[in-house]
């Protein structure tokens, strides 16, 4: 299809470089596509690696943006197959872990304390309380709950287009914008960004995070959460973590650089396996201070 070969003449997100062997390769579409409607017929979807660089990426055959509906309503949707639980159910269940069990509360627990050794480093300036986070895409409401539970210094806000999560602005008090992000949607900087898993979905990262440094001070901080390129030495090509959803796998080492590369600087990254069995990078970074 000429989307494909579109795509591929981009290249690689890294190096642009055109040259990649196939990693894993798959004949039909899984079930985030078949919700799509996207069918067998002409369908192919492969993970490739680059030659040059070792950057993994995802190629395929459907049309762009063609997945993005079912951000709105099925991916997280209790009437899809494998989301079981209504949203509200799921937070509950998920909130109510003890802090060893839960990946929230670690994640919240490793910013907090990283956060506090940038500052005390004098790496970036504090600001003083109260704070705000912008939770990009945390629509079910977990991470900007557990971010500001028992903690009045915070602030939190959330963009996401899923419309599900209703609970979150009714129940939790948490403001809620439906709709994709873009930069100046509640018109304030947020001393805290967060992408949790997020990065490895857009089509556009380098435009998208562009667009994030406009919600940024000088001493705001991004947090990402994204998926190990390791995850393909010890997952199967079955594995959700290859879904038809996910479009790059990152190391640490080609995370840093293209961080690098579009003008944030990096303070602090984890390699870790969660709780679930996925194996993630985090990191923390802000932009990068532009001498004159």
């Amino acid at each position: 299809m000429n989307s494909n070969l579109n795509y591929k003449s981009v290249g690689c997100l890294i190096c642009k470089s055109k040259d990649y062997s196939v990693v894993f390769d798959y004949d039909e579409p899984d079930q985030y596509e078949n919700i799509a409607g996207i069918k067998k017929e002409g369908y192919f979807r492969r993970w490739v690696k680059c030659k040059k660089c070792g950057f993994y990426y995802s190629l395929y055959s459907r049309e762009k943006g063609v997945l993005n509906e079912i951000y709105k309503q099925s991916y997280r949707d209790n009437k899809s197959d494998w989301r079981k639980k209504s949203p509200e159910d799921v937070f509950k269940t998920i909130t109510a872990l003890p802090f060893e069990e839960s990946e929230s509360k670690i994640r919240v627990k490793w910013i907090k304390d990283s956060i506090k050794s940038i500052f005390e480093s004098g790496l970036v300036e504090k600001s003083n309380p109260p704070f705000n986070l912008l939770d990009i895409g945390g629509g079910n409401g977990i991470f900007a709950f557990e971010f500001k539970k028992d903690d009045n210094n915070w602030i939190s806000h959330i963009i996401d287009p899923d419309i599900n999560s209703k609970f979150v602005e009714s129940d939790l008090k948490i403001p809620v914008i439906r709709e994709y992000y873009k930069s100046g949607l509640f018109n304030k900087k947020f001393n805290l960004i967060s992408l949790i898993y997020i990065l490895e979905h857009l089509e556009s990262p380098i435009s998208f995070l562009n667009d994030v440094k406009k919600d940024m001070n000088s001493n705001s901080i991004i947090y990402i959460e994204i998926p190990d390129e390791i995850n393909f030495v010890h997952k199967d090509k079955s594995d959700d973590i290859f879904n038809s959803c996910h479009l790059w796998m990152f190391s640490e080492h080609s995370l840093i650089n293209f961080l690098n590369e579009i003008g944030f600087q990096v303070f602090c990254l984890n390699r870790l396996k969660t709780k679930r069995g996925h194996y993630a990078l985090t990191v923390l970074a802000s932009k990068k201070i532009v001498n004159i």
